[in-house]
Parts: structure tokens; C-alpha cells; sequence
């Protein structure tokens, strides 16, 4: 479904059920391009973990935890072994 953004806040309700209860994705359009995407919740989390696993490496399939360098420094500073 494609809908412009000037049509998006009357027709948000709407809008937001076809994405929540529909699986719908709705592109939203300024001046006929795509600007953004209103996509079902169980879209948006597939989509998180394929950027999440490019940016910070693939998950251990043993474990489910990420093995990147960037993790690992964040737990650091987390366990508060990390001082700056």
C-alpha cells in the first residue's frame, strides 16, 4: 500500500491497523518518492536482526550471542572492567 504523507495522519488508525492486524506495509510518499515505511512489528524485528548481524557480526548459533568486537567492548563497559 502506498499513501502520501499529507493522507498519513488522518488515515493513521487505518493506516496502523493494516500494518498491525493486516501484515500490511505501508510506504509513505513526499513529492512521489518513498520517504518511509510503516511495517508490521514482526517485519520491523527481521529486519532489525539482518542489520544488527551486519553491523555487529552474525549470533553463535550454540549460544544466540553476537562474537563481534564491538559486543565484547560494550560488555566491558558494562561489567565496569573498562575505564576511560
Amino acid at each position: 500500500m502506498r499513501v502520501n504523507v499529507t493522507d498519513v495522519r488522518p488515515q493513521l488508525t487505518k493506516l496502523l491497523g493494516a500494518a498491525e492486524y493486516g501484515g500490511v506495509s505501508v510506504i509513505i510518499a513526499r513529492h512521489d518518492k518513498p520517504a518511509a515505511a510503516l511495517v508490521p512489528m514482526k517485519d520491523f524485528w527481521r529486519i532489525q536482526e539482518k542489520v544488527d548481524d551486519e553491523r555487529l557480526g552474525p549470533r553463535d548459533p550454540e549460544t544466540g550471542l553476537r562474537n563481534s568486537k564491538v559486543v565484547t567492548f560494550m560488555k566491558d563497559v558494562m561489567k565496569g572492567s573498562l575505564f576511560f
